[in-house]
């Protein structure tokens, strides 16, 4: 009886969650490109393909001043053996700004990320340690992704340390 009753509940919900489709509305674009790649996977990479080998993936700024804005250049080189083309730089966060080579980069040629961060109100007296990133993805690639890391330790102004204490005192 009990297995039953198990068995009963178990086809109500399967009941209720096939009631629970879209309504009738619209797909968006990301759900019919995703339900399209499930059931179409990605094309075989073909002909020669490019590889790119960074100098560093992750940087250091050390100290800084808040309301600096600090830059450092990540440099590659194709070393694989087709065109390669950075599809799109994405950082995490908004302090950030990433910035890249724009052109096909043939192979034995450099390419290279920029990464500007903006330090103001990160900071703290002692110096706070902030850690960001930048995806970094390409087209033609033998990798279809890196990421790329930085850090700094960024130390408020007396301005900030004085705003900060009368706010707070």
């Amino acid at each position: 009886m009990q297995c039953r009753f198990t068995i009963l509940l178990v086809l109500v919900g399967a009941g209720f969650m096939a009631g629970c489709g879209n309504g009738g509305s619209e797909l968006s674009a990301d759900k019919i490109e995703n339900e399209a790649t499930a059931d179409n996977p990605k094309p075989e990479k073909t002909g020669p393909l490019g590889t790119p080998v960074f100098d560093d993936t992750v940087y250091n700024f050390k100290k800084v001043t808040s309301g600096m804005q600090v830059q450092h250049r990540y440099k590659f080189k194709n070393t694989g053996k087709g065109d390669l083309l950075i599809r799109n730089c994405q950082a995490a966060c908004g302090c950030t700004t990433p910035g890249w080579t724009k052109e096909v980069i043939k192979p034995g040629e450099e390419g290279y990320v920029d990464a500007t961060f903006n330090s103001t109100g990160r900071g703290a007296k002692e110096g706070l340690e902030n850690e960001k990133s930048i995806t970094v993805e390409f087209e033609n690639s033998t990798i279809e992704s890196v990421l790329l890391k930085f850090k700094a330790t960024v130390f408020s102004t007396p301005e900030e340390d004085e705003e900060y204490e009368q706010n707070n005192h």
